[in-house]
């Protein structure tokens, strides 16, 4: 049930993540950033990473997710290719086990640099599923 869409917008690129539940979702929306930036299907699953987050809200905790995904990718140059996401209750802070390896640009193609998820068109909902869309800064 779970999955993410890749949708134009002008200058900048739209990502959808749905999931059975909130935490499925946020690890559908971060693996649709990464499947942007690298081919995932070349990163192997042997190192872990941990991520902690707490926001004032469930917008601001997609963003926030999202925003620190990146600068780790940036910083420490972990890629990582599946996520274990767990949240609490009121929908505003998440602790997540980030799975895949250092990056290496001799096994790892890369496809675009993604500078920030942003608020613009900042949607998260449920219905029958959970339904994240966010604004990606390429």
């Amino acid at each position: 049930m779970g999955g993410f869409e890749l949708l134009d917008h002008t200058a900048d690129l739209r990502l959808v993540g749905h999931g059975k539940d909130l935490p499925d979702a946020l690890a559908w929306i971060a693996t649709g950033m990464f499947s942007v930036i690298a081919d995932l299907d070349a990163v192997a699953s042997r190192d872990t990473m941990r991520v902690s987050i707490t926001s004032t809200d469930r917008e601001a905790l997609v963003v926030d997710w999202l925003n620190e995904l990146l600068f780790r990718y940036e910083t420490e140059g972990f890629l990582p290719r599946r996520f274990e996401v767990t949240v609490n209750e009121a929908g505003t802070a998440l602790e997540a086990r980030c799975v895949g390896e250092p990056a290496d640009p001799d096994r790892h193609r890369t496809w675009s640099v993604v500078k920030a998820a942003t608020y613009h068109a900042l949607e998260v909902r449920h219905n029958r599923e959970w339904r994240i869309q966010v604004v990606l800064d390429v």
